[in-house]
């Protein structure tokens, strides 16, 4: 009878603190992170702090935590080895904790993030599990992040040394090399040298080709009062399966993203007005497309940034080019003939620098279009995806490599 009483006693015990902690656990309990900066380039480094907060005086004895970082962003986690002495470093995108919450404790914790894409990321996205003290009824709580509990971390793409990653189709028969530069000024002349294959023909000095007896081109100086314009494909490819959509690959549009950041950095320097222009446009134009996708016009599915002049000016364009979302709002070939249809609605006369994953015959033809019109325009381009045919007219660089 006494065994039955104590086990009838211990089945009551179980059974109220089952209810107490599925009532309770998770009531006054609070999770939140700060970031050590909230604004950074792609590969560094920032210090996450986390902070779980019981409030309440009824202890946990069973949490377990999954920290959960966007994609694009992984911690930089360092063991080591005990025996060997080496330090082994993994980058996971989700952390599981396991520790006991007493009443009214605070933990912080600080983990190191690596900022491995470019973009904004809204960080503090955490699953938590709770138990009872006999492990019988298991509890779990997602906290979505929000202000209270989250914060926001912008990456901004980093740039890189166009010279070393970048080679210009003229270079690539290795018989001469000159120096080359994206604002070069026609007006100011800087000299002339000896006409080689694959310059155009619009620096042929003709004075000085009478007096050599030879062609001659002319040096032209490096402007700071050149306005230009930053074209970027968004597709991977010449056909792209879903128009609109997202780029069938995402790795060359990103590297398109990078050279159009070194670019930017390149410039920052100088009072040159730039502006970019790509086939995407922002989510609000997305819907508006999406509803009324028949009276939507080209232009209006089209992305033009303001004009961006100076060091302070590029930092609003690279926090642009962060938020830019890889997504095909219109073909490349419909985009480029309202370019030419409407050239100084777009680019104000100035040159043009064209970035894509691949380089194409209707590249190639804008290119002749707009130079018709006065207007320069230069490739970058970041796969070996290309026309058969190249003209030796035209400048076009391609990618050597790209990582550091």
């Amino acid at each position: 009878m006494i065994y039955f009483a104590i086990l009838v006693a211990m089945i009551l015990v179980i059974i109220i603190q089952t209810n107490i902690y599925k009532k309770y656990s998770f009531e006054k309990l609070e999770y939140k992170i700060s970031l050590s900066t909230d604004e950074v380039f792609e590969d560094e480094e920032i210090y996450m702090y986390e902070e779980i907060r019981n409030n309440k005086f009824l202890p946990l004895p069973f949490v377990k935590v999954d920290t959960e970082l966007p994609e694009g962003l992984s911690f930089h986690i360092a063991e080591k080895d005990e025996k060997t002495g080496i330090i082994t470093t993994s980058h996971p995108r989700v952390i599981s904790s396991l520790f006991v919450l007493r009443g009214k404790q605070i933990i912080r914790r600080r983990w190191r993030v690596c900022c491995d894409v470019r973009g904004v990321y809204h960080l503090g996205n955490v699953s938590i599990l709770a138990d009872n003290v006999f492990g019988s009824n298991q509890l779990s709580k997602v906290i979505e992040a929000d202000e209270k509990n989250g914060c926001t971390l912008v990456v901004l793409p980093k740039a890189v040394m166009l010279e070393k990653h970048f080679a210009p189709s003229k270079y690539t028969n290795g018989e001469f090399l000159v120096h080359s530069s994206l604002l070069s000024d026609p007006l100011l002349k800087a000299g002339v040298r000896e006409y080689s294959t694959g310059d155009p023909m619009n620096r042929i000095n003709w004075t000085q080709t009478a007096a050599h007896n030879r062609l001659m081109v002319n040096l032209e100086e490096y402007s700071n009062r050149q306005a230009f314009n930053i074209i970027m494909n968004m597709q991977a490819r010449d056909i792209e399966k879903t128009i609109p959509g997202p780029p069938s690959g995402k790795v060359p549009v990103e590297l398109c993203v990078t050279v159009a950041a070194s670019i930017l950095d390149a410039v920052s320097g100088e009072n040159i007005p730039v502006r970019f222009i790509s086939n995407t446009n922002t989510q609000d134009k997305r819907e508006l497309q999406d509803e009324n996708e028949a009276e939507v016009h080209v232009a209006d599915r089209i992305f033009v940034s303001e004009e961006f002049r100076g060091k302070i000016s590029m930092i609003s364009a690279l926090r642009m080019l962060s938020q830019l979302e890889l997504y095909i709002s219109v073909p490349i070939e419909k985009m480029l003939d309202d370019i030419v249809a409407n050239p100084y609605m777009y680019v104000s006369g100035g040159n043009i620098v064209f970035i894509s994953s691949y380089l194409s015959e209707r590249m190639i033809n804008f290119c002749y279009n707009m130079r018709r019109m006065g207007i320069t325009v230069i490739f970058y381009i970041t796969t070996s995806q290309n026309a058969l045919i190249i003209p030796s007219d035209i400048e076009v660089h391609f990618k050597t490599h790209i990582e550091e």
